[in-house]
């Protein structure tokens, strides 16, 4: 009989002790908590972007360049086969170039049959006291201002027709010649080489090599 009650006992309490353990279901009809405010999430630090650079439309550019249809004329003096003393004056016609770039300066024209050119043209007349010469053709000349060159250089490719009068150099009076030229000047100073063939008039070489030197006013 005590060992009964001990039994019913003990079974009481283990009950007891498994139901203090569990929570009770949740209840259908309670009202449902709203989720407690969370602090907002604090965004780490960013590294901050340098600034475009800002382009001045106005600013000048590196290099400016003038385009236009230019007239040159140039005048000098020189002494030449066969022409002996000699006085020049040299047209040149075509597109003129203007082009300045940080410190450099040229100033140009080209006078050569083309388009890019203008259909330019180059004319020469000479007049000395061992005759005269008239010719046309093409070249350029430029002006030249850089830290390292500063004058003039050209260059020119002339069709020449040549009579003698007076006192010319190696050659009677009377005669008249047909041939190429090449001029070249530097600083100034003018190089014409060519070779001249007779087409009128009596005696003399019926070939020779011309030649002159000169300066540019």
């Amino acid at each position: 009989m005590k060992r009964l009650a001990c039994l019913v006992v003990v079974g009481w309490l283990g009950v007891t002790g498994i139901a203090r353990g569990q929570e009770p279901p949740p209840d259908p009809g309670a009202t449902p908590q709203a989720p407690a405010p969370q602090s907002p999430a604090v965004d780490a630090p960013t590294t901050p972007r340098e600034p475009a650079p800002v382009l001045d439309p106005t600013a000048p550019a590196k290099t400016d360049i003038t385009l236009d249809l230019r007239t040159q004329v140039r005048a000098g003096i020189g002494f030449s086969g066969p022409l002996g003393a000699i006085g020049s004056v040299q047209i040149l016609h075509g597109v003129g170039a203007d082009i300045r770039d940080e410190g450099t300066r040229v100033k140009a024209v080209c006078a050569i049959p083309m388009p890019h050119c203008a259909q330019g043209f180059l004319v020469r007349a000479d007049a000395g006291s061992g005759g005269g010469r008239l010719s046309l053709g093409l070249g350029a000349f430029a002006k030249v201002d850089t830290d390292g060159f500063k004058g003039t250089a050209g260059m020119a490719l002339r069709l020449a027709v040549a009579h003698t009068w007076g006192d010319p150099i190696g050659q009677p009076p009377g005669l008249t010649y047909l041939g190429p030229e090449l001029d070249l000047s530097v600083l100034r100073i003018n190089l014409t080489l060519g070779v001249l063939f007779k087409v009128g008039g009596d005696g003399g070489s019926s070939a020779l090599f011309s030649w002159g030197l000169g300066f540019g006013l």
